[in-house]
């Protein structure tokens, strides 16, 4: 009993964390049970609430996770971290059942259907076109039971009845053929390239007979998976500032992106991990940067854009890299143009496709009726000091405090969790950009590498910004639609890390108070982010 507790060993602490996880499950029977006698049967008649049952367990099970890791919060706090980002993001997923509570669902959804079965065109089933496309004619039977009166309605409080039988109705259409197609296209293989590992699961169990409802949960899993193992991935590179990327990898919105169909999930991850790669290089000037570690890292970013190739100024910090890193005035020369010609190729396959092949067409129609890209483009180009201001207006209060809870406390159409909660965390960004820091950052923390940061920062946001204004928004609008915050999420890290200084550092010698620094943060983040999906979801599943 005793060896084991210790958890010393890697045996240790998997036989404990077993032990702890059956003593979670236990805890949370228990509540259940307790609930059943104060609240009665759920709405399914039964005396317990899987999603309740699975909430309890969350809970117990990252905090078991403290205990069986005590040892390492200070030195390998990553270990933690990625049982925290997986309990949390994988419980999530998983709760969400056939329900649709994340921004743009439906096209996540048909983009992983089109590559299903590569370059060939698909019949979708009643169910894979009510997914994809929202409420149609084809199954009246389905739309009894979504209790949605349009595919802009994503969620009220319906209770586990009604999803569940919205689940079993999804399960019976998918044996009938709606008549509606997708293709895809192998010119968009690097945009689609976030859904494509979801894609392959979608293929496997379609071939194995899974049924719907089953098929589109273990389909969304794998989101949750890979986010949760490339942020892991990244945290290790770092030699500090780990705690800072934590915050940013756990921000509640962030978690709950991964969640779900998107490819936000995938720009996130991949830049947090490429960031990483790069501030790895800029702690350790001693150490000569290889081929493998440079590769790794703008593999990393020419991978997190594939999505949204508007992010590509990003790429350009690393020419934030010294020459004193490599071997050779060549080698570093041979990089440089590396990193801008990437730079400019990951900009091309957004840019020539959008100006020289399809156009700026007429823009986005959920921008509604008056939005005209060409239009738009017009008039930038006849009025561009007048353009500078809407864009200046805008940028000042997208940089708000206010604006911050959109890319923090925002569960997409659940709404918002608490305001302190929002508060909270936007002292725990405050609190860990200023003194997550070491020895190893005064390297990195320069006005140089401060000023460069910032400003990649503002022009990737005034380019999102002006691509948004000129496809979503109204010809001549004042503001600019469809720039949601949480389009900032994958600048966080990449600008925080360099702001402070390693003279702020704290803890500075002191273990013990180090242990409990990162403690506090690594406990803190998933109990809000829990927290938060009580509030606006799991409380109503009963």
């Amino acid at each position: 009993m005793q060896n084991f507790l210790t958890c010393r060993t890697q045996r240790d602490k998997a036989i404990s964390l077993g032990l702890l996880s059956l003593l979670s499950l236990g805890v949370a029977v228990i509540i259940s049970f307790v609930c059943y006698i104060r609240i009665g049967l759920t709405s399914l008649g039964t005396w317990y609430s899987l999603p309740w049952v699975g909430f309890v367990f969350t809970l117990g099970f990252i905090a078991s996770a403290f205990f069986v890791f005590r040892h390492e919060i200070k030195s390998k706090p990553e270990n933690l971290f990625l049982v925290i980002v997986l309990s949390t993001t994988c419980f999530s997923s998983l709760s969400f059942g056939v329900h649709a509570p994340s921004w743009d669902v439906g096209h996540h959804f048909r983009y992983v259907v089109e590559w299903a079965k590569p370059n060939t065109e698909i019949t979708l089933t009643t169910a894979e076109a009510r997914m994809a496309y929202g409420p149609s004619l084809y199954d009246q039977e389905i739309e009894v039971y979504a209790g949605f009166e349009d595919q802009f309605t994503y969620w009220a409080p319906l209770g586990l009845k009604t999803l569940n039988e919205f689940s079993q109705a999804l399960d019976r259409a998918d044996s009938f053929i709606d008549g509606r197609t997708v293709k895809g296209s192998f010119p968009q293989l690097y945009q689609r390239i976030s859904s494509l590992p979801a894609s392959l699961v979608y293929a496997l169990c379609t071939a194995l007979g899974v049924p719907f409802s089953v098929k589109y949960m273990l389909t969304r899993l794998i989101y949750a998976l890979i986010y949760s193992f490339v942020t892991y991935f990244g945290m290790k590179q770092l030699k500090s500032g780990k705690m800072l990327f934590a915050v940013v990898a756990l921000l509640p919105t962030a978690v709950f992106i991964a969640s779900d169909y998107s490819y936000d999930y995938w720009i996130n991850a991949f830049t947090l991990f490429a960031a990483a790669c790069l501030v790895r290089e800029l702690q350790t000037p001693d150490q000569p940067i290889t081929s493998k570690k440079a590769i790794l890292m703008l593999g990393a970013f020419v991978l997190a854009f594939g999505p949204k190739a508007i992010y590509f100024p990003v790429v350009l910090l690393c020419l934030l890299i010294p020459r004193s890193k490599f071997s050779s005035a060549w080698s570093s020369r041979v990089f440089r143009v590396s990193v801008v010609a990437l730079s400019l190729l990951i900009a091309a396959s957004f840019a020539v496709p959008y100006f020289f092949i399809t156009g700026p067409g007429t823009g986005d129609f959920r921008g509604g009726s008056d939005v005209n890209s060409t239009e738009q483009i017009r008039f930038i180009l006849s009025h561009p000091l007048e353009y500078f201001q809407i864009l200046f207006t805008f940028l000042f209060k997208y940089y708000s405090l206010p604006t911050s809870r959109e890319f923090i406390g925002l569960y997409a159409y659940l709404g918002f969790s608490s305001r302190m909660l929002w508060l909270s965390v936007c002292a725990l960004i405050t609190f860990t950009a200023i003194t997550d820091k070491s020895e190893f950052d005064k390297p990195i923390c320069t006005w140089k590498s401060r000023t460069g940061a910032i400003l990649i920062n503002v022009i990737t946001a005034s380019l999102i910004a002006s691509a948004l204004y000129v496809s979503y928004t109204a010809v001549g609008s004042e503001t600019v639609a469809g720039c949601q915050p949480r389009y900032l999420i994958p600048l966080l890290f990449c600008t925080l890390v360099f702001l402070s200084s390693h003279r702020l550092a704290w803890p500075r010698s002191s273990e013990k108070l180090k242990t409990l620094y990162n403690a506090f943060v690594l406990a803190w983040m998933p109990f809000v982010y829990m927290v938060g999906l009580w509030q606006v979801f799991i409380r109503f599943l009963y």
